[in-house]
């Protein structure tokens, strides 16, 4: 490993102190960093993480920490690859642009010019939806809208896609932000036939070979046989937990794996201009046009607790932050949380990738090195968050419980939910009585159950057997002790509206 970290940043800082007569120095001008991701991997009993760090070129920080797999205790190293999620993204958005920039393909075009068999309920829209559209989350789809029929679903991507046209958008075209991971799977179709190769040979061949990113994986072949790789964890009653991998699809919208060291790699290239040790691999107007603002999305907070303008580009999320832009995308997926960010204006690029789904490191250390460099005062952002959480926690449990939720009888005979539905966007439902429970299953996600109990006189609790979809609530519709349909729900995590179905036998 390069020279530690919290000597490089002290450096930093002294430097910065001699210039600006600052009189404070970062949090890790008195800490080092191994302590505090060792800490932060304690506190909220994450299996395994890694870090890169640079600054105006040169790699402060490149490392694996703790485990792989918390069942085999395999360690994380600089190798190790792990789900990076949405950050999967910021390579779509790259490669669009680059095509643009290379004369193949304007992002102005219409989707229907390279998909001509997209098609959507409202006609209007898809007279209108263009590539930039799709690539900057202004369609007018809600966040994670149909993200059900993507999820763990068993379908290929032109079915998924057919079914989600029928949905109805949720904003009137161009007005609002939602993040729509069917808008970069559409992109990721786009792609076959302006390149006329798929997405994943493209992007392997355009970027990934030029820039030897030989652990960055995007075949679904190579990341099941693939040794040094990361498992999923969660945590079920406080304990860590163990995933299995039911689906491994890598695509324009997720699913790539990479180590550490090869994200370093494009960081690197992306802070360099698009080039590579005097290379150009992505050209300068194609960063340019990504790192353009697309689409407002509002204020957000950052780690400190204010608000800061953020907008989208392709493929990346633009945050105006302490007079400086910052340019990221993060990733979520059952069992992973990651993180990549660059500063341009101060050369400085940030990865930290986790295997576990229920913490805040990704951001918090995100932010505490860009306030590192910035000469922000800062506290310990992770130990602050932890500390709000236990006080939560603790107030939670010393409460009184309101028993407001007390288990009613169904309208009818449980009996009577039996049967097949049938969902206009989603497809058949199957609900069947089995050694006394009632278990539904859905036609394109053969992995998923989810066993149906008493609940209230018009609702039903659904317990789903994949902790992803949660534990949620069945409205359902009841006329003359006949039950006509259901709306069904999983965590707000994969999708938070509903999907009626009615039933049909």
């Amino acid at each position: 490993m390069k020279l530690n970290l919290f000597f490089r940043i002290f450096l930093w800082m002294v430097l910065f102190a001699t210039q600006t007569h600052a009189q404070d120095l970062s949090l890790f001008a008195q800490d080092s960093l191994d302590r505090y991701i060792g800490q932060a991997l304690e506190e909220w009993r994450i299996p395994g993480a890694a870090v890169y760090i640079e600054k105006d070129g040169e790699i402060l920080l490149q490392k694996g920490y703790g485990v792989s797999n918390w069942n085999t205790r395999n360690r994380v190293d600089e190798q190790t690859v792990f789900p990076i999620a949405s950050v999967s993204k910021t390579f779509t958005g790259t490669l669009l642009a680059t095509l643009e920039a290379e004369g193949k393909v304007s992002l102005d075009d219409l989707v229907k010019k390279w998909l001509p068999n997209f098609s959507m309920k409202d006609k209007m829209y898809e007279e209108q939806i263009t590539l930039a559209d799709i690539l900057s989350h202004r369609s007018g789809w809600k966040t994670f809208q149909g993200d059900l029929l993507n999820t763990e679903s068993s379908m290929d991507y032109p079915a998924m896609i057919q079914k989600f046209s029928r949905q109805t958008p949720a904003y009137p075209f161009r007005t609002r932000f939602g993040y729509s991971n069917f808008g970069f799977m559409i992109a990721g179709e786009c792609v076959k036939n302006i390149a006329q190769q798929d997405f994943n040979t493209c992007l392997q061949n355009r970027f990934l070979t030029p820039l030897g990113m030989k652990r960055t994986l995007v075949f679904e072949d190579e990341i099941k046989n693939e040794k040094n790789i990361t498992a999923a964890h969660t945590l079920v009653n406080d304990t860590i937990t163990v995933l299995t991998r039911d689906k491994v699809e890598p695509y324009s919208h997720g699913g790539i794996y990479a180590s550490i060291q090869d994200l370093g790699i494009w960081v690197n290239t992306l802070l360099n201009k698009g080039n590579l040790k005097e290379k150009s691999i992505i050209p300068e107007s194609a960063i340019a046009k990504m790192w353009q603002s697309h689409t407002i999305i509002g204020k957000s907070r950052a780690a400190d607790r204010q608000m800061y303008f953020k907008t989208y580009g392709l493929g990346w999320e633009i945050i105006q932050y302490q007079q400086a832009e910052v340019m990221q995308h993060n990733g979520a997926y059952a069992g992973a949380l990651t993180s990549l960010a660059l500063v341009p204006d101060i050369n400085l690029g940030i990865v930290i990738l986790t295997n576990q789904d229920n913490h805040l490191l990704h951001e918090t250390l995100k932010w505490q090195i860009i306030d590192a460099f910035l000469q922000k005062k800062a506290p310990n952002y992770t130990l602050s968050i932890i500390e709000r959480q236990k006080k939560r926690k603790a107030e939670s449990t010393h409460r009184p419980q309101e028993n407001n939720a007390k288990t009613e009888n169904f309208a009818t005979s449980l009996e009577a939910i039996t049967g097949t539905y049938l969902c206009e966007y989603y497809g058949k439902a199957y609900i069947q009585k089995n050694n006394g429970e009632y278990i539904l299953t859905l036609e394109h996600h053969p992995q998923l159950q989810g066993i149906l109990s008493p609940s209230q006189k018009s609702q039903l609790n659904c317990t789903y057997n994949h902790p992803m979809f949660g534990s949620v609530q069945f409205p359902f519709v009841v006329e003359k002790n006949k039950v006509k349909s259901f709306t069904l729900f999983v965590d707000s995590f994969v999708e938070a509206d509903g999907y009626e179905f009615k039933k049909v036998k």
